[in-house]
């Protein structure tokens, strides 16, 4: 019987200093549905409001889940339509 190899775990990055952010610009009936799929994806990030008139969502997440972040906005943009952009240089 041959015997099953185990990977071994790898150690956990080291905790981020800050929390990256997008912004989406979205049209106000979709937020609410935008916030479940965003919650739904098991803790990937959260969204609030940032502009309630021009309908701007800031999404906060982790560093180290970038890309997931950034796949997962690009897919969701194929159910709801909104734009995302990287936060204005002042």
């Amino acid at each position: 019987m041959a015997k099953k190899r185990t990977r071994k775990p790898r150690p956990p990055l080291p905790a981020p200093s800050w929390s990256s952010m997008l912004y989406a610009k979205i049209e106000k009936k979709y937020i609410g549905m935008f916030r479940f799929l965003l919650e739904a994806q098991d803790n990937l990030g959260y969204a609030s409001v940032v502009d309630n008139y021009d309908c701007v969502l800031k999404v906060t997440y982790s560093p180290h889940q970038d890309r997931e972040m950034r796949a997962f906005l690009k897919g969701m943009q194929e159910t709801i339509p909104f734009e995302v952009f990287e936060r204005p240089v002042e």
